[in-house]
C-alpha cells in the first residue's frame, strides 16, 4: 500500500533528526527564516498584534504548554514507576488525607465565583429593565385602545350607538356623520378665507337650519365661530382680494436698480469680495452713504414710489452692504473728505445745523439741477456764502483735519511727494473762508457726478440698434505666480505682471451686457496702448454686430490715460478707420469712476488664483491668457502682443496740439475725422434725442487738422510745488487779474488775486480774495507786477496788450 504524504513527511523528519548535523543546519535555517519574516513584517511579535490576535496566540501557547507539561509528567511518572516499589495502601491513604487543593486551583475558584456574582447582578438588572419595558408597553397599549374608542369612524360610531335600529335608518345616520366629519375636516384644513366662508354659509347659513334652531349645534359640530354666519343672510361674501404682485415686483426692481447705481453704491474689485445667497454668488457693492440719506434720495427721485424706510431697508439687495473697518474705502474722494472734515468741525462748534454736504450745497444755490448755479455762473447765487446760525469770535483758534500733499526730502537733491492726513490749525474766520471756498468747488464737483451718472443711465435706457456702449477701465495688474515657489522667487523680483484692460459692452436696446478683457505683457497704459487694447474689441463689434455705427465710450478721467490730447486725437481718427461713423467719450468725475469693469477684473483674478491654488503655473501674461481661456468663462478674452503696443506708440505723432480746458472736459464728440465737440458735462441730448451735434451752452469745437497755438500753460506741471508763490494772470468773468498761486490740486489752482482800480491798474484788497480756479482759467505765468503808485501796480505793458487784444 503506498504511503500518504503525511507519512512521507513524518519519516523524512525522523531521518533528518537522527543526523545531528542535518538537524543543527535545519534549526539554523529556521532561525534565519524567522528573523527575515520579522524584518519583512510577515511575522509579528505579540505586542504588534491586535487584542484579538493576542488572545488567540496566548490561548495556543497555553494549550501547547499544558500539552508539553503533561507529556513530561507522563515520562517522569513512567520512569519513577520503574525505579520505585509500589506504594502501600496505608501511606497512600495518609497522603490523600494530607494533600489539599493547589494554589492555582484556589485562585481559579475565586475568579469563577466573582464572575458568577457579576453575572447574577447583571441578570437582576436586566430582569428589572424588562419588567419596566413591559409596563411601558402595556401603558401605551392601553392609551391606544382608549384613543380608538374616542376617535371612532362614522360607521363605527353609528353601529355602536344604534345597532338595534333598521339598516335604512343607520344608513341615513351614517351619511350625516360622514358629511359633517368631511365638512369639519375641510374647514380645519382650509387656508383661504374664501373657502372658510363658503363652508360656513353652506352648512349653517340656510333658512331650514335657522328654523329648527340648529345653528349653535352646527357651530359646535363643525368647529367655526358665530361671526362666520352672523351677517351672511344680508351681506354678500367678502373675500380677500389677491395682491397685485405686479406693483410689488416693480417696486422691488426699482429699489434694486437704485442700489446698484454707481452714485449710490460702489462696486468692489477684490477677488474675495463676494457674497453668496441661495447658491447665487454676487460681487459686493458698498454703500456710499447712510441708509437714511439713500432713502431720502430715493423719495426725491421717485416721488410716485412712496415707500417707508423699513420697507426700503428690507428691499435692499443682499450684495449691497455697509463697509466695515476691514472693508474700508481706500479710494475716497479728496474733495468730499476735506469738506466733510470741515463741516464736521463746524457742526461740532454749533455753527451748522447739520453736516450733510449735499444739503449744504442746496442751501446756497437757486436750483441744484442747473449748471449755471452749480458752476457759480448764476448772477443771483454765485456770491452766496453759507449762513452761519450763531455769532462767533473770528479770532478763536481751532484745529481741523485735511488731506494734504507734502514734499519730503530724502537728501539735498532728492525729494518726493506724500499725501498725508494732517492736523491743521488756524482762526475760526480762516476756517469759514476755507469752508466757503471748498463749498464753491464742491458745487461743481457734485453737479458733475450727478450729471455723468444720469447721462450713463439715460444712455443705456435709450440705446438704439445702431449704437453701442463700451465701458472700459484698466484693472490692477495681475501678479503672475507659480503653484509652488522657492524663496528667491517668492520674495524677489522674479514675478512678471500682466495688464488687464477690462470692460463691458452694451449693444442695442434689449441685448444683455457682454463682459470682455484684454491681456498683455506690456505695462504701457497711454493712449496708444489703450487703442491697441481696444483694437480686438472693435473688430469683434464689427464682426458680430455690423449694424453698429455709433460708439459711446464710458471711463474714468485720469489725465495720464483717457483724458488727454493723445487719446482725443486717436479717438477722432482711429474710430473712422474701424468703419464707425460717430462716437462720444464720456468721463466720470474724478475719484467717482468705479463701475462694472472693476468687477470683471476681480472675477478674472479670482479665476487665475483658483487655478494656481490647484497646481497650475501662471508665470507670464501668455500663460494667464491660456489658463483663463481653458476655464471657458463667459468673459470675452483677447491677447495683445507687447510688440504691437510698442509699434503703436511709435506711430503716434509727437506734436499733437493740446485741447483747451482738457481738465474740466467730461464729454468729447466726434462726427468727422480730426474734429471734436468738447463739453464740460455730457449733454443729455446725445442720450435721449440722439443729437450728438447739439450746440448747447458751453460746447466748443476743436480740430486737430488746423494749426493750433498751444498756450504758455499747456506744458506746466500743475502738481509741482515749484509753481506755488509764482505770479500769474487769471480770467474771471471775462476780465484779467494778476495774483499769486497759493495751492494746487488735481484739477484746480488756488490764487490770491488783486482787485482792479482801472485799466492795467491793480491793488491788494483789505480782505484777501482767494479763489480756486480751473487750470484753463490761468492764462500764463508773469513776472511780478511793477508799482505805479504807493498802492497800485501794473502788469508789464507788452503782456497786457497781448492778452487785451
Amino acid at each position: 500500500m503506498p504511503l500518504s504524504a503525511a507519512e512521507k513527511q513524518r519519516r523524512y523528519r525522523a531521518r533528518r533528526d537522527k543526523d545531528p548535523e542535518r538537524r543543527a543546519k535545519y534549526l539554523e535555517w529556521e532561525k534565519k527564516k524567522s528573523r527575515r519574516d520579522k524584518e519583512q513584517g510577515k511575522k509579528k511579535s505579540i505586542h504588534e498584534c491586535s487584542e484579538r490576535a493576542q488572545r488567540l496566540q496566548r490561548r495556543k501557547w497555553r494549550k501547547a504548554q499544558a500539552k508539553s507539561r503533561a507529556a513530561k509528567k507522563a515520562v517522569s511518572v513512567a520512569l519513577s514507576s520503574l525505579s520505585t516499589p509500589p506504594v502501600s495502601p496505608e501511606s497512600l491513604q495518609a497522603n490523600q488525607e494530607e494533600a489539599g487543593p493547589s494554589r492555582q486551583r484556589s485562585a481559579g475558584r475565586k475568579r469563577s465565583k466573582r464572575h458568577q456574582k457579576k453575572l447574577g447582578s447583571l441578570l437582576m438588572r436586566l430582569e428589572k429593565n424588562l419588567q419596566k419595558e413591559r409596563k411601558e408597553k402595556e401603558k401605551f397599549k392601553k392609551r391606544y385602545h382608549r384613543l380608538l374608542k374616542k376617535k371612532l369612524s362614522p360607521r363605527s360610531k353609528i353601529n355602536r350607538e344604534f345597532r338595534p335600529l333598521p339598516k335604512v335608518i343607520r344608513k341615513r345616520l351614517l351619511f350625516h356623520a360622514a358629511f359633517t366629519k368631511d365638512l369639519s375636516d375641510r374647514y380645519r384644513r382650509a387656508n383661504s378665507e374664501k373657502e372658510k366662508q363658503l363652508i360656513a354659509k353652506i352648512s349653517a347659513g340656510g333658512r331650514i337650519v335657522r328654523k329648527y334652531r340648529l345653528r349653535k349645534y352646527a357651530e359646535t359640530l363643525l368647529g367655526f365661530s358665530r361671526r362666520r354666519w352672523r351677517h351672511y343672510d344680508k351681506d354678500p361674501l367678502t373675500f380677500n382680494r389677491r395682491r397685485n404682485t405686479r406693483t410689488a415686483d416693480e417696486i422691488k426692481n426699482c429699489v434694486k436698480l437704485f442700489f446698484e447705481r454707481d452714485d449710490v453704491s460702489r462696486l468692489t474689485t477684490g477677488k474675495k469680495q463676494t457674497k453668496t445667497k441661495y447658491k447665487v454668488k454676487k460681487q459686493k457693492r458698498f454703500l456710499m452713504d447712510t441708509m437714511i440719506n439713500a432713502h431720502r434720495q430715493f423719495l426725491s427721485e421717485y416721488p410716485d414710489r412712496r415707500i417707508s424706510y423699513s420697507l426700503f431697508c428690507h428691499l435692499r439687495p443682499y450684495w449691497v452692504v455697509t463697509p466695515t473697518l476691514s472693508e474700508r474705502e481706500t479710494c475716497l474722494c479728496k474733495m468730499h473728505e476735506n469738506l466733510g472734515f470741515i463741516t464736521d468741525k463746524l457742526y461740532h462748534l454749533k455753527l451748522l445745523t447739520h453736516c450733510n454736504t449735499e444739503e449744504l450745497v442746496e442751501q446756497v444755490v437757486c436750483d441744484p439741477h442747473k449748471k449755471d448755479c452749480m458752476y457759480s455762473q448764476c448772477d443771483e447765487c454765485k456770491l452766496n456764502n453759507f449762513p452761519i446760525i450763531t455769532l462767533y469770535e473770528p479770532t478763536t483758534l481751532v484745529s481741523y483735519t485735511q488731506w494734504v500733499t507734502e514734499e519730503k526730502k530724502c537728501s539735498e537733491t532728492v525729494s518726493y511727494k506724500m499725501t498725508v492726513k494732517k492736523e491743521m490749525e488756524g482762526t475760526l474766520e480762516s476756517l469759514l473762508d476755507l469752508f466757503n471756498a471748498q463749498l464753491s468747488k464742491f458745487k461743481r464737483h457734485i453737479f458733475n457726478i450727478r450729471q455723468q451718472f444720469a447721462f450713463s443711465r439715460a444712455l443705456k435706457k435709450e440705446l438704439s440698434t445702431d449704437e453701442c456702449i463700451i465701458h472700459v477701465d484698466f484693472s490692477e495688474n495681475y501678479g503672475c505666480k507659480y503653484s509652488s515657489e522657492i524663496q528667491a522667487v517668492h520674495f524677489g523680483a522674479s514675478h512678471q505682471q500682466a495688464t488687464l484692460h477690462t470692460g463691458v459692452l452694451y449693444v442695442g436696446p434689449n441685448a444683455s451686457p457682454i463682459c470682455f478683457s484684454t491681456v498683455s505683457p506690456s505695462r504701457q497704459k497711454g493712449p496708444a496702448a489703450i487703442w491697441e487694447h481696444l483694437r480686438p474689441v472693435l473688430n469683434y463689434i464689427r464682426q458680430e454686430h455690423p449694424e453698429v455705427k455709433v460708439l459711446h465710450f464710458l471711463s474714468d478721467g485720469p489725465c495720464s490715460q483717457y483724458r488727454q490730447r493723445g487719446n482725443f486725437y486717436l479717438f477722432c481718427t482711429e474710430l473712422y478707420q474701424r468703419g464707425f461713423r460717430k462716437g462720444t467719450w464720456n468721463f466720470f468725475e474724478a475719484n467717482h469712476g468705479k463701475g462694472a469693469p472693476d468687477g470683471v477684473g476681480g472675477v478674472l483674478k479670482r479665476l487665475a488664483d483658483d487655478l494656481v491654488s490647484k497646481g497650475s503655473d501662471i508665470p507670464d501674461a501668455r500663460s494667464l491668457f491660456s489658463a483663463l481661456v481653458r476655464t471657458e468663462t463667459s468673459i470675452k478674452l483677447f491677447y495683445v502682443e507687447e510688440e504691437d503696443i510698442e509699434k503703436a506708440i511709435q506711430a503716434v505723432p509727437k506734436n499733437i496740439p493740446p485741447v483747451p480746458s482738457t481738465m474740466r472736459l467730461h464729454q468729447v464728440v466726434t462726427q468727422e475725422r480730426g474734429s471734436l465737440i468738447c463739453r464740460d458735462v455730457s449733454c443729455m441730448c446725445a442720450a435721449t434725442m440722439k443729437r450728438l451735434e447739439c450746440q448747447c451752452p458751453g460746447s466748443q469745437v476743436f480740430s486737430f487738422l488746423r494749426d493750433q497755438t498751444p498756450s504758455q500753460c499747456s506744458a506746466v506741471d500743475w502738481t509741482s510745488r515749484d509753481i506755488i508763490g509764482k505770479w500769474c494772470m487769471v480770467r474771471y468773468e471775462g476780465d484779467i487779474y494778476p495774483g499769486v498761486v497759493i495751492a494746487t490740486d488735481d484739477s484746480d489752482i488756488q490764487v490770491k488775486c488783486m482787485h482792479s482800480g482801472g485799466p492795467n491798474k491793480f491793488y491788494w484788497p483789505v480782505r484777501d480774495d482767494v479763489i480756486w480756479y480751473l487750470y484753463d482759467d490761468v492764462l500764463r505765468f508773469i513776472p511780478a507786477p511793477l508799482p505805479i503808485t504807493s498802492r497800485h501796480v501794473a502788469i508789464q505793458s507788452d503782456i497786457w496788450l497781448d492778452y487785451k487784444k
